[in-house]
């Protein structure tokens, strides 16, 4: 049964180029389109192809046909552009069409499509327009109107819609359309109308049919034309196979590189650890030592206790027995006190009794006075203290201490010490306001350095808050760590010269928080909502993105020129706030620019001079990233000066708060003025007191009386012996009771002491008895003083081992942010959990994975590319003898044409001996051997070719910059490389056959000789030679020169066109500028038959490369050429 086919039976075009309306007829096989250059031949193919392309791009029209001074576009032809640069159609409103009518010889069912367009006189470009087809033919009117115009758009849908109920349409589909856009046509005119032919493999076979140039030689024509690219599709897949195993191969080196920096991070904790467990166990053994100490001490004081105890006892118990011979005697003189009572005696002495109360009493007011004359005198003593006390107040006191005490002195000094007084009062409130601030003060610089101590740097505890708010909400808000860095951290000053300028204009700006410019927008709208923090309105937000977007400038000689940040956007940051601040060293300086700072912290700026705050370039002096040591120093110095401050003023306030307590003279003037006169007065009561006694001593030299005296002197000698020894009794006890509460005391502190030290100590009784032993072939100072060194060194290897820790860190936290690790966590658990992790996603399952995808990329080069290949190349040689068989059939005269097919001797030919191993010629794999259990080291082919194997892989590997345009490079890359064209060379020669009929090479082994040879300056010899094995055929020479007529040589200058066949340009402009259709015309007048060049292109189009899969393997079928020959592997070529 004959195959239907779809035919092109007419074509119409209605203003198209330089016709004006015109219907030409095909014929179903060959339709000739000749004519001289300009008669029209490239108007009707382009017009076909924009019918057939469904587009008006200038891209799909006959590049061939263009010249240097006109290039054709549809705009062109519709309004009839002719060479010399005019139009037919301008300036003037139409419409056009072109349609080609199809039929289907099965159906014998006619269809038109094609384009129809509207131009206005003024368009500059193609604006209304549209495809369409609809059933039936090229309708009687051939689209035009009564009055001869073509249709409008408008028009020509009626007729669509007419066709619609025709019975042409016989129901084939919704052909009667207008098209919204070229996909629905094309859809329509290759599904429905064609009737499933392949758009783009149609569109390329128009597109060379029409635009062919012989460019590139008749190896190139052979091989676009005659040998079909494959139509296996394996780039994708491989494409994606190498994809996942570079991401999976990535992904392995990305976990070994995490594990070796979590590794040397595990390595320094654990060194860290180690001596931080060594120090601990010094100190431990120093705790033991103040253990042992202590006890010691405790067992000591408390002997002594016990020795102290006895003594007391035995003083007690002698105590009382005095007390009992004191009572005796006590009774005894009472008796005779009373006898002596009754006489004039007992009168007389009762009276003395009295006067010694009275001056008793008046001894008590003298004291008193010599204790305010004392208390005066402090005044005095302290010179600090004297500062506050007026001269004539001194002056006052001196004369009262000499014993001038009047009433108006009494009354001034008053006033005076009351003055000096609430000076005192005044200065002590001013030094506790004093202590206050600055024990504050101290208490911040210890948490400064305690912070420096640790690599922190002394941030206000508001700023630290807010950043941290900030970063949690906008990290959250990402869904990713997102940090916010105080401005300070992030860049270096590098002139030291300059760092106290920079700090004092950097002042409050430099304590900002920033963000990369691409956060800076979200930072602003989550900070604004931060206002329920305290102290927010001291801190700043930068808006990054905007200083970023100004580029801001830098002025010669500025200090930015001192700084050094390693972020781009930070550097920008920078250029604002410093590159416009000049460095200065005079004031003229100064205020030649404008804005400058000196050295010392002199600035100028808004016509203003001032010095920069101190506090911002020394307290608050913090750029730079990482913490500094001399910072550090600088500020344990100022703990230490401003603890000797608050001492100094504790001891300060202590001796004003003492003063506060001198004598101020409280009592009354008269009782002063009466204590002051009590000295006198003691000296007349002695006087009487002496008489009283004179009296008493004559009256004792009675008798009874004498005797009664003699009792009671005896009596009180023995009571005064007996109280003397109880007071020194009493002295003793009291003596060793102080002892006793000191020992008891002393006890207790050290109990105490001891007790502290144990709290959460848990004992070791292993290394109580390391102390123990020690301490008994050492002292204890000896053993402390070793202990204690060996501390200092651990602390110092500890600083030192942190340190590596804390740069293993930031290492890795610098490699991986997305972590969200600051480097210095107290505990290394983050650290250890990711290296466990890690570890598990490590062993073995991304090896294991990594190998499989490997085992499967292999497989899929082996069996879906390079086995593909192989067959492909070996079809092409089959096909190329099927095509000389059929050119041994065309004689050219004496001559045939035969194609020739060799390895390519290009970049791919490396891989040619490869595609070509025999080893694809029989089956390697099992069918169930994919799924990773594909031996790679058991392969004898992958033995062999590993290398180019491993080189074809990279070819295939896609670019990691995943955008578009990087893909479709690459994609065009490998297109390359699995079409098995690109790994052979094509080519024709000729046969020439003898009156016998055998076949010769007509110039085999001839060579053509060209030789110019210049005598001198003025002659020039030519000489052209035929040579055939070695002998010279014939020849022809010629010389030129100045004696007579003689042959020039080619003046290059005077030639109008040249081309450089160097240049990719100049050739392609070379080939532009050739006439196929000239060139075919020639070769036939030159005796080649007619037709010659369709049976070629149709004997290509006949032959069929058929090839089957057994069992993974592709194996051709073997083909049979007309003389019952079997074509075999022999006419493949070796590598």
């Amino acid at each position: 049964m004959k195959q239907a086919k779809k035919i092109f039976t007419r074509m119409l075009m209605n203003n198209w180029g330089g016709v004006s309306h015109k219907v030409m007829e095909f014929h179903e096989y060959v339709n000739l389109f000749s004519g001289k250059s300009g008669s029209g031949k490239s108007t009707v193919m382009d017009a076909i192809q924009v019918v057939l392309y469904g587009s008006i791009s200038a891209t799909f029209l006959n590049k061939a046909a263009d010249d240097a001074k006109n290039r054709r576009s549809v705009l062109s032809y519709l309004r009839g552009a002719q060479k010399d640069g005019s139009y037919n159609r301008d300036g003037q409103d139409f419409c056009s069409q072109i349609v080609l009518e199809i039929f289907d010889t099965g159906t014998k069912v006619s269809t038109c499509i094609g384009v129809a367009f509207e131009v206005g006189k003024n368009d500059t470009d193609i604006r209304k327009y549209t495809f369409f087809s609809h059933s039936g033919k090229i309708p009687e009117d051939e689209y035009l109107t009564e009055k001869g115009v073509p249709y409008t758009i408008a028009g020509l849908r009626k007729l669509v819609e007419k066709r619609v109920d025709s019975s042409d349409n016989r129901g084939r589909g919704d052909v009667n359309r207008l098209y919204p856009s070229k996909e629905a046509y094309l859809k329509t005119v290759y599904d429905v109308i064609f009737g499933y032919v392949e758009p783009g493999r149609m569109m390329t076979m128009e597109k060379s049919a029409i635009a062919l140039r012989m460019t590139n030689g008749t190896g190139q024509f052979i091989r676009d034309y005659m040998f079909p690219k494959s139509k296996e599709d394996t780039v994708s897949t491989i494409s994606d196979q190498l994809g996942a195993y570079r991401e999976i191969k990535e992904r392995v080196e990305d976990l070994e590189n995490r594990i070796h920096l979590l590794d040397e991070i595990s390595r320094q904790n654990l060194a860290l650890q180690t001596t931080r467990a060594d120090k601990l166990h010094v100190e431990q053994v120093l705790k033991y030592i103040d253990i042992e100490s202590f006890k010691t001490k405790i067992e000591a004081r408390s002997q002594d206790l016990m020795d102290i105890n006895e003594k007391i006892r035995a003083r007690e118990k002698q105590q009382n027995e005095n007390n009992e011979k004191k009572t005796q005697l006590t009774n005894a003189l009472v008796e005779v006190e009373a006898e002596l009572k009754s006489s004039d005696y007992g009168q007389k002495e009762k009276e003395l009794k009295s006067l010694k109360e009275t001056i008793k009493l008046l001894a008590r007011n003298s004291e008193q006075w010599r204790e305010v004359v004392k208390g005066l005198a402090r005044w005095e003593e302290d010179e600090e203290i004297s500062a506050y006390v007026s001269n004539p107040a001194l002056q006052r006191i001196d004369e009262i201490k000499s014993g001038n005490v009047s009433k108006e002195a009494i009354e001034k000094l008053k006033k005076q010490l009351s003055d000096a007084l609430e000076s005192i009062n005044e200065e002590v409130d001013e030094i506790g306001t004093r202590i206050s601030q600055n024990r504050k003060d101290l208490k911040e610089k210890k948490e400064m350095v305690e912070d420096l101590k640790n690599d922190r740097k002394p941030y206000r505890k508001e700023l630290k808050q807010a950043r941290q708010e900030l970063q949690n909400r906008l990290s959250t808000q990402y869904g990713r760590t997102i940090h916010v860095n105080i401005f300070a951290d992030l860049f270096d000053i590098t002139d030291e010269k300059w760092k106290n300028a920079i700090e004092g204009r950097m002042g409050r700006v430099k304590h900002s928080l920033v963000t990369a410019p691409e956060y800076a927008l979200d930072a602003a709208k989550v900070f604004r909502k931060l206002q329920y923090l305290g102290g927010i309105d001291e801190v700043d937000l930068l808006d990054t993105a905007a200083i970023v977007k100004s580029e801001p400038k830098v002025h010669d000689n500025s200090i930015y020129e001192a700084v050094h940040a390693e972020e781009p956007y930070v550097d920008q940051c920078l250029r604002r706030y410093l590159g416009r601040i000049a460095k200065c060293e005079t004031e003229e300086e100064l205020r030649a620019s404008g804005n400058g700072v000196t050295a010392d912290c002199y600035s100028y700026n808004n016509y203003i001079f001032r010095h920069l705050k101190k506090n911002d370039y020394e307290k608050y002096a913090c750029i730079g990233t990482k913490v500094s040591k001399a910072k550090l120093r600088e500020m344990e110095d100022e703990v230490l000066k401003l603890s000797e401050e608050v001492l100094q003023d504790q001891q300060m306030q202590q001796s004003l708060k003492a003063a506060q307590g001198f004598e101020r003279l409280n009592q009354s003037t008269d009782q002063i003025l009466h204590l002051a006169g009590a000295g006198e007065e003691l000296q007349a009561f002695y006087e009487k007191q002496d008489q009283l006694e004179k009296e008493l001593r004559e009256l004792r030299e009675g008798s009874r009386t004498a005797e009664l005296n003699q009792q009671k002197t005896e009596l009180e000698v023995k009571i005064r012996e007996i109280e003397k020894i109880s007071e020194q009794l009493q002295k003793e006890i009291l003596g060793y009771a102080k002892t006793q509460g000191q020992a008891e005391q002393d006890i207790v502190n050290f109990q105490n002491r001891m007790d502290f030290l144990m709290q959460g100590f848990v004992l070791n009784e292993e290394l109580q008895t390391e102390v123990q032993e020690a301490l008994k072939i050492q002292s204890e100072q000896t053993y402390r003083r070793k202990k204690s060194k060996e501390s200092e060194e651990l602390m110092k290897q500890e600083e030192e081992v942190r340190d590596l820790l804390t740069r293993a860190r930031n290492q890795f936290n610098q490699a991986y942010p997305s972590y969200g690790l600051t480097g210095v966590e107290h505990e290394n658990v983050s650290y250890d959990r990711i290296l466990n992790q890690c570890r598990q996603d490590f062993e073995p399952k991304y090896k294991d994975e990594f190998q499989k995808q490997y085992d499967l990329i292999y497989h899929t080069l082996r069996e879906n590319v390079i086995a593909t290949i192989h067959g492909e190349i070996k079809a092409a040689y089959r096909h190329r003898k099927e095509i000389n068989r059929m050119l041994a059939k065309i004689k050219f005269s004496d001559s045939i044409y035969q194609i020739d097919i060799l390895p390519a001797e290009n970049e791919n030919g490396q891989f040619y001996e490869m595609l070509m191993a025999p080893e694809l010629d029989s089956k390697v794999l099992d069918d169930d051997s994919f799924d990773g259990q594909i031996t790679l080291g058991e392969d004898t082919f992958y033995q062999k070719y590993e290398q180019q194997i491993l080189r074809l892989t990279e070819k295939f590997m896609p670019p990691k910059d995943e955008d578009a345009k990087s893909l479709s490079q690459h994609r065009q890359q490998m297109e390359q490389y699995v079409d098995y064209r690109n790994y052979l060379t094509f080519s024709m020669y000729e046969r020439v056959e003898d009156e016998d009929g055998n076949s010769y090479d007509p110039f085999g082994g001839m060579q053509l000789i060209f030789t110019a040879d210049g005598a001198d300056e003025d002659s020039i010899d030519w000489n052209l030679a035929i040579a055939a094995g070695g002998a010279t055929l014939g020849s022809v020479s010629l010389t030129g020169g100045n004696g007579g007529e003689a042959l020039a040589a080619v003046d290059v200058a005077s030639l109008t066109d040249v081309y450089d066949f160097s240049n990719d340009d100049e050739i392609e402009a070379y080939t532009a500028s050739m006439n196929m259709d000239a060139i075919t015309e020639n070769l036939t007048s030159a005796g080649m038959p007619e037709g010659w060049l369709d049976d070629v292109i149709a004997a290509t189009g006949d032959s069929d490369i058929e090839s089957t899969e057994t069992d993974g393997v592709a194996e051709s079928e073997e083909q049979t050429d007309m003389a019952g020959d079997t074509l075999d592997d022999s006419e493949t070529p070796a590598a």
